[in-house]
């Protein structure tokens, strides 16, 4: 098991507004169905950039 924490988006709180997809420097998150998916996790190199741009604060790593 990593020890990277990944990101994990309430989709529920997720406005689909694309700030985290545009952020992420791995290009590991998408928006599907007006929400951020995790897309690439093996992509993703756990920065918490995601996490911290996220305007609804639908993002916390886990």
């Amino acid at each position: 098991m990593s020890d990277i924490l990944k990101p994990v988006i309430d989709s529920a709180t997720c406005t689909g507004c694309t700030i985290c997809v545009d952020e992420c420097p791995t290009s590991s998150l998408e928006i599907e169905d007006d929400s951020a998916i995790l897309a690439r996790p093996d992509d993703c190199t756990g920065c918490g950039d995601c996490e911290e741009v996220c305007p609804v604060s639908a993002i916390i790593m886990e």
